[in-house]
């Protein structure tokens, strides 16, 4: 099915509506203020006061607790809000959606999303999972910022019922964010995702729960940066390994399988595999920061 489109301009909505305004909410929104892709943001939530300080920090021009009014409003909706609940609330938005108006989201796991999102708009309107490779610890609209997408990967998902005038105009809206807009499939996602996003934060966590205070104590520079993302929103991360608890089981078998060839080398004194590991390793890391331009400090 495909859909006919109000605006003329293939990276503009009239009404960019954002369900969810805080560090990926407001940055869009910022974002696409900045770069004059949309008319107006309409930010979609349940507390006045937060949604207050996201217009009052311009990341919204107007705001509502209304779903429906949100719904009946927007050209484009894109829901900014923990991956569990971004069905239930599609759910609720579905029949007073505006006619053409494309949906999206932001969530880190897309095969569970995209499924169930497809089947409550039972294609009324079109939907296509997202997901923006950007972030940091910090939560909430006061650390958004309006080129966090510079750079970064985002991708849109594609299904065999993703609409291709809707996936088209989003890849456009993304790379006119400044951000390097890439399409795969769900379980492609969901795979990758785990290894290079859910397990880093998965191994932060285990490293504090290891370390005992004393060893805290002395730590430094390479600790502080294993760790830091240890420090995001325990609700978050509780939701994401729900959502995608096979690929992240997966990425633990193979970790814990690289783990055990390393303790084999240890205790066999084969100390010349271990060289060979780092050496690989470092060639690999040193091979990634070089290609997306990472400063290391």
């Amino acid at each position: 099915m495909s859909y006919v489109y109000m605006n003329k301009d293939e990276t503009h909505f009239d009404v960019l509506g954002i369900v969810g305004v805080g560090l990926i909410g407001g940055s869009l929104g910022l974002a696409a203020k900045k770069r004059g892709l949309v008319g107006n943001v309409l930010g979609i939530g349940r507390s006045p006061e937060k949604l207050e300080r996201a217009k009052q920090l311009g990341a919204i021009d107007e705001y509502t607790t209304d779903l429906v009014e949100g719904a009946q409003k927007a050209d484009c909706l894109i829901l900014c809000v923990p991956v569990l609940t971004i069905v239930p609330l599609l759910t609720q938005m579905v029949p007073h959606l505006k006619p053409g108006c494309i949906v999206t989201d932001v969530g880190s796991t897309k095969t569970k999303i995209v499924k169930e999102a497809e089947g409550v708009l039972a294609g009324r309107n079109p939907f296509v999972g997202g997901h923006p490779m950007a972030g940091s610890e910090e939560a909430g609209v006061d650390a958004a910022d309006a080129d966090l997408f510079v750079g970064a990967t985002y991708v849109l998902t594609e299904s065999k019922n993703t609409d291709k005038a809707a996936l088209r105009k989003l890849i456009e809206f993304a790379s006119a964010l400044g951000a390097d807009a890439v399409t795969m499939g769900t379980h492609d996602h969901d795979i990758r995702v785990a290894m290079i996003s859910h397990l880093p934060h998965i191994i932060a966590a285990a490293l504090m729960m290891l370390s005992p205070n004393e060893a805290q104590a002395l730590a430094a520079g390479s600790f502080r940066d294993t760790t830091r993302v240890a420090s995001s929103p325990p609700n978050l991360w509780r939701d994401i390994c729900e959502s995608n608890r096979n690929a992240i089981i997966y990425s633990i078998v193979s970790l814990r399988k690289q783990m055990d060839e390393i303790e084999f080398a240890l205790s066999d004194d084969d100390f010349d595999s271990i060289e060979e590991m780092f050496a690989r390793a470092k060639e690999l890391r040193d091979a990634l920061a070089e290609k997306k331009g990472w400063k290391e400090s």
